[in-house]
């Protein structure tokens, strides 16, 4: 039943954490958890319902999935894999400076569809300065390519960011579609990789060929220089671990409960690893972003808050039987690209998630495209402006820290919001096949 006035004071309960997430001044964690306990008192006086009903809202799957692959990605960060790799690319590049930068981006988006893309800036976008450093060569253009492309990565698997585990889990869980890496494949992997190449040879046919070429005798100088033995500081526990996170990724794809794979392997890697690094899994938890995990709970909470104050009962009395499903994809298409590009993607995801539900529950709408348009709006929208994806500040700010003349905001802005509409332009051509094939 629509409780009009308890909607209006859980929305603006929500909008308030929105804000408090975009604003570094503000302690998002305190004000989120405030504003959950805050939205559930006043809901369960309401509705005369109890703790039991708020804590179902929470989709304690997903949320053992991201701390998971928060400790998995941990190790790998530890066991020095993503340095290796890339050292490896330039030195099998031979340092051509095109074939650097096609393989590059090519692993940067891969590396994203396993692991957060924040952390493989962090790791790899030092790495790629110091290159260009010691080739006498600018670094913006490589890091512009890896912040454009990565978050193709993130369409490539249901585990690749926050936003990907609470949709699948959420639409898995409700019976509407078993969104596991199976299904990514199936729906997601032609686009994606069209895309990818399609985005790369637009930036080395426009952008990489404007640069200064490296100098043959720097190039052998960095190629000799380089040594990927030093960064390894355990040989085995090195292949340990890159041997085990493979592993991992071909039993999500074999396995459909994927919190019961991230969790099992997390566990496994930390006994392992603990008699080599004496680390126990007490020192790893320390090492886990928890106010993100905090946070998702609350976003939850607030939710389902929001649900139980007839939010969905919203948009069952539109019409929205007489929208071609065609418009209808478009529609939620664009929506939820200009949202997340102003928006963090995680609140942007679970505000929509009832939505899409309501479309395809009440209004028969087919799932695929609308999925479709869902995960590739939530996902490619952060481009649009630099503060819509988190791994678009970090390498600004990575950049700015190490003196990088040509990586700025305006750059970024203007390249980044380029391909975000051809990205969508793109994304609108694919999502009337799919419409054609699958609505």
């Amino acid at each position: 039943m629509l409780e009009p006035a308890l909607l209006i004071i859980i929305f603006i309960l929500f909008v308030l954490i929105i804000l408090s997430y975009t604003k570094s001044s503000l302690d998002f964690v305190a004000i989120s958890l405030l504003c959950c306990f805050i939205a559930a008192t006043i809901t369960g006086l309401v509705k005369g319902i109890g703790i039991e009903s708020f804590i179902g809202y929470i989709e304690w799957e997903a949320i053992i999935i991201i701390l998971s692959m928060s400790i998995i990605t941990k190790i790998a960060q530890d066991s020095n894999i993503l340095e290796f790799v890339a050292v490896k690319l330039f030195k099998f590049s031979r340092g051509e400076q095109r074939i650097f930068f096609w393989l590059l981006c090519i692993i940067t988006t891969l590396l994203a569809a396993i692991i957060s893309d924040v952390v493989v800036v962090l790791i790899l976008a030092p790495i790629v300065i110091r290159l260009c450093h010691f080739l006498k060569i600018r670094a913006g253009t490589y890091l512009l390519g890896m912040t454009i492309c990565i978050n193709i990565g993130s369409i490539i698997t249901p585990f690749s960011s926050g936003e990907n585990i609470i949709i699948s889990t959420a639409f898995t869980r409700a019976g509407i579609a078993q969104m596991d890496t199976l299904y990514f494949i199936q729906y997601y992997w032609i686009f994606s990789f069209f895309l990818l190449f399609t985005t790369i040879f637009l930036l080395d046919r426009y952008i990489l060929r404007k640069e200064p070429k490296i100098e043959a005798l720097q190039k052998k100088f960095v190629i000799d220089l380089i040594d990927t033995d030093i960064m390894v500081k355990n040989k085995k526990m090195f292949y340990f671990n890159a041997i085990a996170i493979m592993i991992t990724i071909i039993l999500f794809a074999a396995l459909p409960l994927l919190y019961l794979t991230a969790a099992s392997s997390a566990l496994v890697l930390v006994l392992v690893n603990r008699g080599y690094t004496k680390k126990p899994m007490s020192a790893l938890l320390k090492d886990i972003e928890w106010e993100i995990i905090f946070f998702f709970i609350s976003l939850y909470v607030v939710i389902g808050c929001l649900l139980e104050a007839g939010f969905q009962d919203l948009f069952t009395a539109i019409p929205f039987q007489t929208f071609n499903p065609f418009l209808m994809s478009i529609l939620i298409l664009i929506i939820i690209s200009f949202v997340s590009g102003v928006v963090a993607n995680t609140p942007t995801a679970l505000i929509f998630i009832p939505i899409v539900s309501t479309l395809i529950d009440n209004f028969n709408f087919s799932s695929v495209p609308l999925l479709f348009a869902f995960i590739i709006g939530i996902n490619l929208g952060g481009n649009f402006i630099p503060q819509g994806a988190a791994c678009d500040m970090m390498t600004l700010k990575i950049a700015r820290d190490s003196g990088v003349e040509n990586m700025s905001y305006k750059r970024l802005l203007k390249m980044g919001g380029t391909f975000a509409l051809i990205h969508l332009a793109i994304s609108i051509i694919f999502l009337l096949l799919v419409v054609l094939f699958f609505g």
